[in-house]
């Protein structure tokens, strides 16, 4: 029995407050059943027994139709997933079928029609209790006129219209107090989503930088951690890649600020367009970009890199004039096990500073600066050799 209850909650949580409602609309519909049965085992239902079972074997189909709809997500398809004027309408007639069923009782029944508008409260607004009450009238008014007709219930027609009108009342009270819950469970989820939103902006420009739309250096170092915790259970890799801009302060100088942050917009689309969803793109400042390209080893960052500084260099400026070039020195590097961070990044900025001074616009692993190195060193013998010569 458990694993069936399991299988029919819904995981949602909005699914489970529909289905939480449903099920207190249902359990209203059990009593007035139950009142029912007791009456007719006093003999207050003039019905066999046989029909009596039928009709409310389909009355419970129909109760019952709800929550499973809810249970299998049919109820998404509907405009009002909580179905709510549908069940206020069943219940409104599965009530007027026990009035004129137990006449005698109908003043407890009307009771229920008042139950049936409250639950409208949830979800119903001005046309919807219109609606209803207008259902409710009518359903009332009709079992009534039936039970007239058929002579099974007499009753006094002034004390009746003075109990209609009664009725009526509170039936407008409890539509007006419905209405008013109503409204302000709308303007509460209204206001719940512009903070939503709100909040969803602070926070965004609290990990973005305001120029170029991409992460900013606190978010950035906030990534790092997070795939150096990855990295740490093992069987996981990213690398870097550390971009700067070649001189970049003679466009500033020559063409003004405006013009420079135009072609950091543009390496900033270039960037975003580089990568893949799960990698990340951040501003460090300045011309200073950086690239975290999650499981990807030193060889596949490289190409990464190799591309987006190729797309630079061919990138339209038109802000600079025609025929214009904007170029990029990038230094590659890839997470070790167990190192900080800050060793990872201080290698793809070595990277970067080896680029420029081999004559910019090129890519830079940390596997070529042990070549770079060794070569500067060739030169500085071979400068000695000479100067000892002279």
């Amino acid at each position: 029995m458990q694993k069936l209850i399991a299988e029919l909650s819904p995981d949602e949580s909005h699914q489970m407050l529909r289905m939480r409602r449903t099920l207190m609309a249902t359990g209203s519909g059990l009593v007035l059943t139950a009142i029912v049965i007791v009456a007719m085992a006093l003999g207050m239902v003039e019905m066999p027994v046989t029909g009596f079972i039928f009709l409310y074997g389909l009355v419970w189909l129909v109760n019952l139709t709800f929550p499973l709809m809810i249970s299998y997500d049919i109820n998404l398809l509907f405009k009002d997933p909580s179905l709510t004027i549908p069940q206020l309408i069943w219940h409104t007639l599965s009530n007027t079928i026990s009035i004129y069923l137990v006449p005698e009782l109908h003043s407890v029944f009307l009771m229920h029609y008042l139950l049936v508008v409250l639950f409208g409260a949830f979800r119903m607004q001005r046309k919807g209790f219109l609606i209803v009450g207008a259902v409710i009238m009518s359903c009332y008014c009709l079992a009534m006129t039936a039970l007239h007709l058929t002579g099974r219930y007499s009753f006094d027609p002034e004390r009746e219209l003075l109990g209609m009108v009664f009725f009526l009342f509170m039936l407008i009270g409890v539509s007006i107090i419905g209405t008013e819950i109503s409204s302000l469970r709308w303007a509460l989820k209204r206001r719940n989503s512009e903070l939503n939103t709100v909040m969803q902006q602070a926070q965004e420009q609290a990990i973005t930088d305001d120029l170029t739309g991409l992460y900013n250096r606190r978010h950035l170092m906030d990534i790092l951690r997070r795939q150096q915790a990855l990295a740490a259970r093992g069987d996981y890799h990213f690398s870097l890649c550390f971009v700067d801009l070649d001189h970049f302060k003679q466009i500033n100088d020559n063409y003004g600020h405006k013009t420079g942050d135009e072609v950091l917009q543009t390496f900033a689309d270039l960037a975003r367009n580089s990568v893949r969803e799960v990698d990340f793109v951040a501003r460090l400042g300045g011309e200073e970009f950086v690239l975290v390209l999650v499981r990807t080893e030193l060889a596949g960052a490289q190409h990464v890199a190799e591309r987006l500084r190729i797309s630079m260099s061919k990138a339209r400026l038109d802000v600079l004039g025609p025929d214009s070039q904007v170029t990029a020195s990038i230094g590659v590097s890839q997470y070790k096990a167990k190192e900080k961070i800050e060793e990872t990044m201080h290698r793809a900025d070595i990277a970067v500073y080896a680029a420029k001074n081999r004559g910019r616009n090129q890519v830079v692993t940390e596997d070529d600066l042990t070549s770079l190195i060794i070569s500067s060193l060739h030169d500085d013998a071979d400068l000695y050799t000479e100067s000892d010569a002279r």
